[in-house]
């Protein structure tokens, strides 16, 4: 019995190192085609912070963040021979994350690369295809990211669900570990009478917590423009590095903030680069899986699975905040 074609052999290795090539290129598309998901690891995050909050790890079963919930209480002055305090200290503990997998396939049938004969003919199908794939996949990890609740523990944890003062997060209660909750305002109202001093308390309140402070404010298309209508006869003051970077803006105290359509209705989130962060493995970080194009026994395709590893964390709830009921 033939086997496959050294043509059809050389063909999947092409695709393969045209895949991998065009990679690098996928990664920043799908990280910059949602707002939340460029501030995290993108374009957005690089122009507001001259970086992204992204943590890159090569193993490990879980990713383990250390936290700090108590002062050392043995700091304090003394006098000449007077004995000094040796206590051992405790608040220092450690929140468990678990890895999230997402994966993604592109493939092209045995007659698609035989009626698109020639590198330039097979290269504009494969392209095509990636920009599915690349849509695709940012609208998966937006979506997850911006629902009510983390719908499925296999999915990346929801921004809802990581400033919530009731969900259970990184393996710590809020209710049990009160230093654990985020700074939340409820049933805020009407926008143009509560809105903007509910916005004010909220960065005053973060920013008294220590720390750099709230660097973006994030919420609906419908709650930015009740913001940008409390502008109007006022000079507008918008981000120029959130515009460069392909985002509409504007600033609140000088933060840059921002919306996407897929948020939830009626909510603000005031998030912090330093205490929220995006991990991922650094072997599966949109990358594609060892074997490349593979062509089935049994099939006339040739597939290739891009992988993802990774969830978003946070080291600190009390530095994240959000507002709700929001009218």
């Amino acid at each position: 019995m033939a086997g496959r074609s050294d043509s059809a052999r050389t063909l999947d290795a092409y695709l393969t190192a045209t895949l991998d090539e065009y990679l690098k290129t996928m990664h920043d598309n799908i990280f910059n085609r949602r707002v939340l998901l460029s501030w995290l690891n993108g374009t957005l995050g690089q122009a507001t912070r001259g970086g992204s909050p992204k943590v890159s790890h090569s193993s490990g079963n879980d990713i383990i963040v250390p936290l700090m919930y108590g002062k050392n209480t043995t700091v304090k002055s003394y006098d000449g021979a007077e004995l000094l305090d040796t206590t051992l200290q405790d608040g220092i503990t450690n929140a468990k994350f678990s890895w999230s997998y997402y994966s993604g396939s592109v493939g092209l049938l045995g007659k698609e690369k035989r009626n698109n004969k020639g590198k330039h003919a097979i290269l504009n199908l494969l392209q095509s295809k990636m920009t599915q794939l690349e849509m695709s996949f940012a609208d998966k990890l937006n979506a997850n990211l911006l629902a009510s609740t983390r719908a499925s523990s296999k999915d990346v944890h929801a921004v809802k669900d990581i400033i919530s003062t009731s969900v259970t997060v990184g393996g710590l209660a809020p209710g049990t570990h009160t230093w654990w909750k985020p700074y939340t305002q409820t049933s805020v109202g009407g926008f143009s009478s509560n809105g903007i001093g509910a916005m004010r308390t909220a960065i005053n309140t973060l920013n008294s917590r220590g720390g750099k402070g709230c660097d973006l404010i994030f919420t609906h298309q419908d709650v930015f423009e009740d913001y940008e209508d409390t502008q109007d006869g006022l000079k507008r003051y918008e981000s120029k590095m959130v515009a460069d970077a392909g985002f509409t803006s504007l600033t609140f105290k000088g933060i840059p903030m921002t919306f996407d359509a897929a948020a939830i209705s009626g909510e603000m989130y005031f998030l912090n680069s330093e205490n929220i962060k995006w991990e991922v493995h650094k072997e599966a970080d949109m990358t594609m899986s060892p074997e490349g194009f593979q062509t089935p026994i049994g099939q006339d395709v040739s597939t290739a699975k891009i992988l993802f590893q990774g969830n978003i964390t946070v080291n600190n709830r009390r530095r994240l905040g959000v507002a709700t009921g929001i009218s």
